[in-house]
């Protein structure tokens, strides 16, 4: 059969693809003088009388897309008796020819494919569209000068084949069995289909590029069969050396109910992320290492003593040990007694600018152990003793503002990953995209339901908004004097604020320009994936944070001293690295409740949407989080809500800020 060289507008060029749907041309529009890829139907599947009509109804709803990783539709429409649609024309392999070149692919290598068609599926999704046919095949992937490119083809042509009078002639089934879900092969369930069958079929891509094969293979009612009634097999039965944190993620993006799936494509695909680089802690510390190592060197050169010092903290957070860095620090100590002799130097330490710094140091130590439940080695950067005066004998070290920031381009890809805002100094660390069990079957009403929730990455600050990073918005005049300001309990500059208003704690987050974290954010930065119940884990333990000192546990024995924080009231932020959580952020058990965003209602769990939740849209009420110094340990589970007048202000009342990931 001689192929056609014309249709309508549009010039044959070459065909670049066939399938039992349609063949697929490289072809020139006239009109326009583009090269574009021209999808043309075989005739037969053009037999049912409202095909045309549907054909185009769904090529308009795909051609409504706009996103980076979803192929731009031109047209759809027909000539000389044909339907086709013109789309870009992408230069590239499909996926399914790369692995069947290279077989299977190291985690590392799939990872930004994945990541890719994930973004491309969550926002199909949000638009109302589903894709019901992810495969392969159906990925193109071309290497760019910014890394490889995964863009995903052929929305809406399964569904708009659906009801067809081929899929009877022909004996063809609609969509690919190899990649379909348990919903997707039951005829009787196609009410079903929606998001999570997308999300299933993205689980047997990533099985595949893992493995080198499908987990049921064949185009047949078996294979069909087999997705509905049988387990899937372990992947790492074919690969033994895949961490069994990414067998867990692949088998649950796999499960027979929709229900138990990741919630969001980009959740599964973060999961797989955080295995990767908890896999492999020494090259990310290395890659973290290297750049500091070097500015150091650089700020010795040039006798930058305060920098050297600063940077030598971060450092050795991350390798106490590291290279002759405790050498270099000793010398920038000596510059600076030397300096200090002579005429006063325009940087005058202050202790507030000593305690951020200590919480820098801190905040690193916790980068390549986010998965840890485990307390760290102490390291001497806390430049507050445990009265709230300065240590006898701190080490010399520059304010936290003076340091130079970390490239905002750094990518959100682990828990952990610190910046430096300049504005206030305020380190910030990242929380990657992921999900979590959000609320308490066995706390309170408000708690309830628990209920699945995925977020999109972000960061948030790694402590509470302390008092001398508070002074700085009220000397600019956006923001009013805390209530206790003049309080010499809650005054030190290294404390957090208390005494503001959620007015006064939004006008601050305007002000740096980032904004107050989601109820959701907050708790998710608290516990986890792991849905813990402390920051820490699960067991209560006083030590770890600052509370009411009626919350020690029965026969807990502190050592040296009576209570259990060492606090009567507030303490420095950042004193209690043992707290810390999952990706880094300290005190979000105790010492100030925090304000966030979202606007309290009761009942809210029960109505609230499962990606990226932002409270009810009235009420009277904000919500509070986290617990503090007068509250027991019952308020510090990372679940515990509280709701407060937003004009309120209280000496147990503070906040911390966030922003997206951009």
């Amino acid at each position: 059969m001689t192929e056609p060289r014309r249709i309508g507008r549009y010039q044959i060029l070459d065909e670049i693809g066939r399938g039992g749907f349609a063949a697929v041309y490289r072809a020139r529009d006239t009109s326009l003088d583009r090269v574009v890829a021209l999808k043309v139907l075989h005739p037969y599947w053009t037999a049912a009388p409202d095909f045309a009509a549907r054909f185009r109804r769904e090529a308009r709803a795909a051609a409504r897309l706009s996103h980076p990783s979803i192929v731009t539709v031109h047209e759809a429409g027909e000539a000389e008796g044909q339907q086709y649609i013109a789309m870009a024309y992408l230069p590239g392999l499909t996926l399914q020819e790369l692995l069947e070149a290279e077989g299977a692919l190291p985690l590392e290598r799939a990872l930004p494919i994945l990541e890719q068609v994930a973004n491309a599926l969550d926002y199909a999704h949000g638009e109302g569209v589903v894709h019901r046919d992810v495969k392969p095949a159906n990925v193109i992937v071309a290497q760019t000068e910014q890394g490889v490119r995964a863009t995903l083809t052929d929305f809406g042509l399964v569904k708009a084949m659906e009801g067809s009078v081929a899929l009877t002639s022909q004996g063809t089934l609609l969509g690919s069995p190899e990649y379909m879900a348990p919903e997707q092969a039951d005829p009787e369930r196609a009410g079903e289909i929606g998001p999570a069958a997308d999300r299933y079929a993205l689980g047997i891509v990533a099985y595949q590029m893992l493995t080198g094969r499908v987990p049921f293979p064949g185009n047949t009612p078996a294979t069909l069969n087999a997705h509905e009634h049988k387990p899937v097999p372990p992947p790492r039965e074919f690969r033994p050396g895949i961490p069994e944190a990414v067998e867990a993620a692949l088998l649950k993006m796999l499960a027979k109910a929709p229900t138990d799936r990741f919630a969001s494509a980009r959740a599964f695909v973060a999961r797989l992320r955080q295995t990767l680089l908890a896999q492999s802690p020494v090259r990310a510390r290395e890659a973290q290492l290297v750049p500091l190592y070097e500015r150091l060197h650089a700020a010795a050169a040039r006798e930058d003593w305060p920098d050297v010092l600063a940077l030598g903290g971060q450092i050795q957070a991350l390798d106490p040990a590291y290279r002759d860095v405790a050498g270099r620090m000793e010398q920038a100590r000596r510059g600076l007694r030397r300096a200090r002799r002579g005429p006063l130097q325009a940087w005058v330490w202050g202790v507030g600018g000593l305690a951020l710094l200590g919480v820098l140091g801190l905040a690193l130590l916790f980068v390549n152990r986010w998965g840890e439940r485990v307390a760290p080695e102490p390291i001497e950067t806390a430049m507050i003793a445990p009265s709230g005066t300065p240590a006898a004998e701190p080490a010399e070290v520059t304010p936290a503002a003076t340091l130079v920031e970390q490239p905002s381009s750094v990518p959100v890809l682990a828990p952990g990953v610190t910046q430096l805002r300049d504005v206030d100094g305020m380190v910030v660390v990242s929380v990657p995209a992921g999900e979590f069990e959000m609320g308490s079957a066995e706390g309170e009403s408000n708690e309830q339901p628990v209920h699945t929730v995925a977020l999109d990455a972000f960061w948030i600050d790694q402590t509470e908004v302390t008092n001398a990073q508070y002074a700085l918005c009220v000397a600019d005049g956006v923001c009013d004097e805390a209530e206790y300001a003049d309080d010499a309990d809650f005054s030190g500059d290294a404390y957090p604020v208390v005494g503001v208003s959620w007015h006064d704690a939004n006008a601050y987050c305007e002000w740096v320009g980032v904004r107050l974290p989601t109820e959701a954010e907050w708790e998710y930065a608290a516990r986890g994936p792991e849905s813990t119940v402390y920051p820490w884990g699960d067991g209560f333990d006083c030590s770890r944070g600052n509370f009411d000192d009626e919350t020690q546990v029965d026969d807990y024995v502190v050592p040296g001293g009576e209570g259990c924080d060492g606090y009567e009231k507030t303490a420095p932020v950042g004193v209690f690295p043992e707290g810390a959580s999952w990706c880094g952020t300290l005190d979000m058990a105790g010492n100030v409740w925090e304000w966030v965003a979202d606007r309290y209602a009761e009942d809210y769990y029960a109505r609230s949407p499962s990606s990226n939740p932002t409270g009810p849209s009235s009420g009277a009420d904000l919500v509070a989080r986290g617990g503090s110094w007068g509250h027991r340990q019952d308020y510090a589970r990372c679940a515990y809500r509280y709701g407060s007048r937003p004009d309120v202000r209280l000496v147990t009342l503070g906040f911390r800020c966030a922003s997206g990931s951009e």
